[in-house]
Parts: C-alpha cells; structure tokens; sequence
C-alpha cells in the first residue's frame, strides 16, 4: 500500500467535508437527527466513506473528480434523508454547497498551476501537491467566512417565506448548471493555464462568478425581506380598517346611549302611564321599540384591536347564518404584536367559515377561545364542524385543489414559528 498515494487522496476526498458544512448550515433547523450521539454516529460515517473512497480509488488509479461524484451521490442521498425540506429545496441548498467547493478547487488549480507543472502525480492521477491542497482548503475556509452571513441568514429566511414558494421551481436549476458548468470548466491540464493569458482571466472569471453569487443571494434576500414587510403593512393596515370601523360602531353606541339617558325619563313617564292603564301589550311594543333604538353592541375582549376583529367577523358570521361562541379572556396590552396575533386569530376563523359554509345554519356553530396560558404565552383554539375528509401535507397543514386556497394557514405558520 503506497502511503503516500493514500494519503493524497484522502486529502482531495476531504474536499466534501466543508462541501456537508456549506449544505447542513442553512437547513439545520429542518434536520430531523438532533441528538448528540446520532450526529456523532453520521460524522462517523462520513469519516468511513472518506476512507474507503480513497482506498478505492488508490487501488484502482481512479481520478479524485470522479471519486467524488460517486460520492456526492451518496452524499445527497443521506442528505435527503436528514432534511425535511421540499426536494427543489434540497436540490437548491445541496448544488450549492457544491458549486462553492468547485469555484474553491478551480480558484485553487489556478493559483498553484506553476507549482503543479512539476507535480509528476498529476499527469497520471490528477492529484494536488499537499501544497496546492492546503491551499484549497485555506481558499474554501475564506469562501465560506464570506458567505456565512449568506448561508446562516439569507438563505434560511428563503427557505421558510411561504410567500416565496413559487420561485423554487425555477431556482433550484441556478447552482446545479453552475455546477455542471465549473465541473466542465476544470482544467485538465496546468500547462493549459499557463498559456498564454488564460490565468489570469480564469483568476478574474471565478473571482467575477463569486462576487455575482455573492450579490445574487443578496439581492434575492432583499427582495423577500420587501415582500415580508409589505404583506405584514398590509395586515396592519387591515387591522386599521377594522379598528376604524369598530371605532365608528362605538361611538354611534356611546351617543344613542347619551340620547337614551336624556330621554330616559320621558320613556319612564310613558311606561307608567301605560301601565296604570293596564295596557300591556302597549307596553311590550313601546319597550321593543326602545331595545331596538339601542342597538345590539358587544363588548369582546379587552384589547382593543381584537375586540374590533371579533366584532368584525361575529357581524360576518350573523350575514352567514353562523354561530360563534366568543370566549377572548385577554389583557388589554398583548405579549406580542397586535397585527400578528389579529392576522392568525382572523385566518382562523375565516377558516371556519369556510369549513361551515356547506353545513345546514344549525349546525353552523363556531367555538373560538384565547387566553393567556402564562405571562408571555397565548393559546388560541377555533373549533368548527366540517362535512368532508381533511387532507394534510407533509408540514401537517390542510391542503386543497382549490386557487390560493390554504394560503392562510401557512401564514399563521410562519407567524408562530
């Protein structure tokens, strides 16, 4: 066994380590292994793989490219696995990783090819000097210090903005060519870089495509945040409308209540008058005529905003022939913010409404209670019949044939989370 051979390729194969990093780093919070002895059993064989691809492939003068493509098979495989993502979610996050490891690899041949002329291995085998392999190491370890903002915060906020979904379809396409593409750029040969100018436009080409990643990542990270901001001012100003009518409904109440007090003894001297003569059904006419004039306003709850939404959606529920049975025991201030909670609570319920739509009105009944559990903790239930068989994806959400429809269930979602 040729020692040094081994070891060689166990330093090219090694290339995947950072490549496992650059993937798991953006979806470690959809990994389904979280105790620390199964993570340590799956470094373990990782370490394994590594090894025996080495072997393998000094025993049979395998070139490392290929070496580590059987790999990256085996790789995305366990990588399916571990995560719980959609696969153009998987795809995207796992092509990535290794597009940066290829830009790194090439930067690396680039910069060592003087030095890998005289590398004899090379011509054979196509090996790295343990120079040039440092050298890559040290280029991947620069690349991901740059994109660890990228990799820990913009790409995670992609992958968890449902309002985002649609563009997978499409994205997941950007880093597999770009990996197709730099695998086929590889230089076969350093005497081939070392021609003429190709060295240094390779050295600004791979600079210019890292800095366009950089900036397309960033650019996509920006463009979700706006979308974030616009879909949460728009609940706000939902809730504001909400509010204001509410707010229009109680002052109508407060000055017919001021009437009503003013003429409140008139009302008094009609009554008994009716009563000393004995006119009863007078009586009952003149008071529903009175109940009437004052209107029928409810108090819900103590926080203003949601007491304005249950009104909102009790008035709607009345027009739909549907019963809720509101039991709101909050406090004025909320330990969050009005319009997340108004936006889950109203999605909720809009649910239902839905959900009881295809019921007959008596049994279009609607249970909503919320309270708080603790200091800093909210529950929330709505509880409502339904006529057909519930579906669910694999997030554990309903789901349906009809347009947009389930949309606000992955909002409250998002919202919880």
């Amino acid at each position: 066994m040729n020692f040094e051979i081994f070891f060689r390729y166990l330093i090219e194969v090694s290339m995947i380590i950072p490549g496992i990093i650059f993937a798991v780093l953006p979806v470690s919070e959809y990994m389904k292994i979280k105790s620390h002895r199964l993570i340590l059993t799956q470094i373990i064989l990782i370490s394994i793989l590594i090894s025996s691809s080495a072997y393998v492939a000094m025993i049979s003068s395998f070139r490392s490219r290929v070496v580590l493509i059987v790999d990256n098979v085996f790789l995305f495989t366990w990588y399916s696995w571990i995560i719980e993502l959609p696969i153009k979610k998987k795809l995207f996050c796992f092509f990535n990783s290794v597009m940066l490891c290829i830009m790194s690899n090439i930067y690396a041949i680039i910069i060592m090819s003087p030095y890998e002329i005289k590398n004899i291995i090379w011509h054979s085998l196509r090996l790295f000097t343990l120079q040039s392999s440092f050298v890559y190491f040290g280029i991947v370890i620069l690349c991901g210090i740059i994109f660890f903002r990228t990799l820990t915060l913009k790409l995670p906020t992609l992958l968890s903005e449902k309002n985002f979904e649609s563009v997978w379809n499409y994205l997941f396409l950007t880093p597999l060519f770009m990996s197709l593409l730099l695998y086929w750029m590889m230089p076969i040969s350093p005497f081939v870089i070392m021609t003429g100018r190709v060295r240094p436009i390779s050295l600004v080409l791979i600079s210019f495509l890292l800095l366009m990643e950089f900036m397309f990542y960033d650019i996509l990270w920006r463009s979700t945040n706006s979308l974030i901001k616009s879909v949460k001012l728009q609940q706000e100003n939902n809730l504001f409308r909400i509010e204001s009518k509410r707010y229009s409904e109680l002052k109508n109440y407060m000055n017919e209540s001021r009437v009503m007090r003013h003429d409140f003894r008139q009302h008094l001297a009609v009554l008994s008058e009716l009563a000393r003569a004995g006119q009863v059904d007078e009586i009952l006419s003149y008071t529903e005529k009175l109940n009437k004039r004052t209107g029928n306003y409810v108090f819900f709850c103590a926080n203003n905003a949601v007491d304005a939404l249950a009104s909102y959606y009790d008035n709607q529920a009345r027009t739909n022939q549907t019963k809720i049975n509101w039991r709101l025991e909050l406090p004025k201030e909320l330990p969050t913010e009005e319009s997340e909670f108004c936006a889950v609570l109203g999605n909720l319920i809009e649910n239902a409404l839905n959900a009881v739509k295809e019921l007959p009105p008596d049994k279009r009944n609607i249970k909503v209670i919320s309270s708080m559990l603790s200091e800093v903790m909210l529950g929330i239930s709505v509880d409502n019949p339904f006529a057909s068989e519930i579906k669910f994806n694999r997030d554990g959400l309903p789901v349906s044939k009809s347009e947009n429809h389930g949309l606000g269930l992955v909002s409250v979602s998002n919202i919880v989370k």
